[in-house]
């Protein structure tokens, strides 16, 4: 899997060869952006890696006297 800094050089080239320039605004743009990816794909992984919910009842019911 590819890491965040070759994902971000990778997308400021092609943002290069395309507009000939990146400002900062632009740099930002690409990290905030492959950052927010990332932690999706991360937070996916975790909810499809965790076993399934299953509730119990339980054992002594709680009482307030």
């Amino acid at each position: 899997m590819l890491d965040r800094h070759t994902i971000e050089q990778a997308l400021t080239a092609a943002l290069m060869k395309d507009q000939g320039s990146v400002n900062g605004q632009d740099r930002l743009m690409i990290r905030t952006r492959v950052a927010q990816a990332l932690a999706a794909k991360e937070r996916y992984r975790q909810r499809m890696e965790s076993p399934a919910y299953q509730w119990k009842r339980p054992k002594v019911p709680r009482r307030e006297d």
